[in-house]
């Protein structure tokens, strides 16, 4: 069993000084070349474009599993592996602040503040994934992962759209899928005791 975080959430979080996110990782081997993985996290993004500044926080939890399909050296436990995942969220917006948009106004438009929360939101997605995992250490392994992702399903709040889903990332008006790259490192923990290779 491996178990770890996602380091491109910290590198996000020293080059955004608008978003928070830890996600803990993890994967357990079910046959020589087959593993259920698991990731499960939380982000609190800051979304301000020209009309709208609001604040999204959620949880999400990503279940599904990784095909090695790299053939290793002796004694190596190197992956290279395709996999999928089931995402889902549960998450909040709350508005700060929204400007109406009036063409016939001449000198700027109406800011508005406003404290308004939407709670109890939900998405669900499904993930393509292609990736690796090397060891660099005696049980440290740091992995690479691209991600394609669909949106599946999404509860959204009355006279709004749910532009960012924690776990999702950026939702787009009129596509609903995305791409995501991951950067971890994972300590493996041994379970049972690794049987020696016949000659």
């Amino acid at each position: 069993m491996k178990i770890g975080i996602d380091l491109s959430k910290q590198i996000r979080m020293l080059t955004e000084s608008d978003y928070k996110g830890l996600v803990v990782v993890g994967d357990y081997r079910l046959l020589d070349k087959l593993f259920l993985a698991f990731e499960i996290g939380t982000e609190e993004k800051l979304i301000e474009n020209e009309v709208l500044n609001f604040n999204t926080k959620g949880s999400f939890l990503k279940v599904g599993a990784n095909y090695n399909v790299f053939n290793n050296f002796k004694d190596l436990e190197n992956e290279i592996y395709v996999g999928f995942r089931m995402g889902s969220s549960k998450f909040e917006h709350q508005l700060n602040s929204f400007t109406i948009y009036d063409k016939d106004q001449y000198w700027s438009q109406n800011e508005i503040n406003s404290t308004e929360l939407f709670k109890s939101l939900t998405g669900t997605w499904f993930e393509l994934i292609f990736g690796f995992n090397a060891e660099v250490f005696r049980n440290t392994y740091m992995g690479l992962s691209l991600r394609l992702k669909r949106l599946l399903s999404q509860k959204e709040p009355n006279n709004f759209r749910n532009l960012y889903i924690p776990g999702f990332n950026k939702v787009l008006e009129n596509n609903k899928v995305g791409v995501g790259l991951n950067y971890t490192i994972q300590f493996q923990i041994p379970i049972y005791k690794k049987k020696k290779k016949s000659n």
